[in-house]
């Protein structure tokens, strides 16, 4: 027990540190802004090479791809992780994007995630998985817990089944701040990937939720 709490403080004392003094990543949702197919198009080509300088840069941190339409035409839509310093600046940052600039397509919703510790990109379908702590559990049990579902998440990514991992910070209600996480597993639905969920101890105990969005098929990003 000694080493599992051990685990989760070394962690979240590294996390902490790291939050202070550099950027963290933001989880980016698009939807089309557009009911023609071939303005998008035409603009795709431009599209690629400003958003491959992105990933040139090291700005973005994962990419999941998935089907959409437009007008009933089937297009592909991107989720991706961007590295930023706030909200904002994770906006600022796609402001230039071709597609972006001609409002073809609009940003839905932009989430802060942490910062990622874990990495592993097989072709599947990926689920994120959100947690959340719920208010009243005791500090100390919390820490156990952590300390069991962190080296879970490591266990987890090295099966196959959780294909990224961000940590991040939760202020609770009593001033109380501990590590929260979110994962990307592989699921073949949204039901399985909830069940997936239950092998963490926070979940299975009822001291978390759970929120659960379909990301895509994860991609290689190569510099």
């Amino acid at each position: 027990m000694k080493k599992l709490m051990t685990i989760a403080t070394v962690i979240f004392a590294s996390l902490s540190v790291s939050t202070a003094v550099s950027a963290a990543d933001y989880g980016v949702e698009l939807a089309w802004n557009t009911n023609d197919a071939n303005d998008v198009l035409a603009t795709m080509s431009e599209q690629r090479a400003a958003f491959g300088q992105l990933v040139n840069n090291g700005e973005i941190k994962d990419m999941f791809v998935f089907d959409s339409s437009i007008d009933g035409k089937p297009m592909k839509l991107i989720r991706f992780v961007i590295d930023a310093t706030d909200e904002a600046n994770a906006k600022a940052k796609l402001a230039n994007l071709p597609l972006y600039k001609k409002e073809l397509v609009k940003i839905n919703n932009v989430r802060l995630l942490g910062n990622k510790w874990l990495d592993n990109t097989p072709v599947h379908k990926n689920y994120g998985v959100t947690f959340t702590w719920r208010e009243g559990i005791d500090a100390l049990e919390m820490d156990r817990v952590l300390g069991v579902d962190l080296q879970r998440v490591i266990g987890l990514n090295q099966a196959g089944l959780i294909t990224s991992s961000y940590l991040n910070t939760q202020m609770l209600a009593d001033g109380v701040e501990r590590p929260i996480y979110n994962v990307s597993f592989l699921a073949t639905d949204a039901q399985h990937a909830r069940e997936l969920s239950k092998q963490f101890e926070a979940v299975n105990l009822g001291y978390a939720t759970v929120e659960v969005m379909y990301l895509g098929h994860k991609v290689q990003l190569t510099q």
